[in-house]
């Protein structure tokens, strides 16, 4: 089965618009795919949603409850300096050490990887046209 970490961006775009992004993650709850997370991509989630997008404690805790009812958690142990927005470097260890296949981002300075290691890169639009 695939694994696939998704980027902050794409949970965030999830649950405000109805495009890709979403698309996605409604595939990995639906069980097409593995979703992989580390617990500091979830308490990014949360933090954006909660400063960014002023979402309920209550609407924040329901999302996390169900990404972690329909995902495979890694505590990442790797560190890696691979992308030039350091904060970024977290997906990259939680794929690597979740032994995922790809990442699925909307972000330029993971984008532009398009590969770490066996690692593939892609928007989410790759991600359902190309690999599931």
């Amino acid at each position: 089965m695939i694994r696939a970490v998704l980027d902050t961006n794409i949970f965030i775009s999830s649950v405000f618009w109805k495009g890709n992004p979403y698309e996605a993650v409604k595939r990995g709850i639906e069980g097409e795919y593995r979703i992989v997370v580390s617990p500091e991509i979830l308490d990014e989630v949360a933090e954006r949603l909660r400063n960014k997008f002023q979402f309920s404690e209550e609407g924040i805790q329901e999302l996390v409850d169900i990404v972690l009812t329909y995902s495979h958690i890694v505590e990442p142990t790797s560190k890696f300096d691979a992308v030039r927005d350091k904060k970024d470097n977290k997906i990259l260890e939680c794929a690597f050490d979740g032994k995922a296949n790809c990442v699925v981002t909307g972000d330029p300075d993971l984008l532009i990887l398009k590969e770490f290691g066996e690692i593939k890169i892609v928007t989410a639009r790759e991600f359902l046209e190309k690999i599931i």
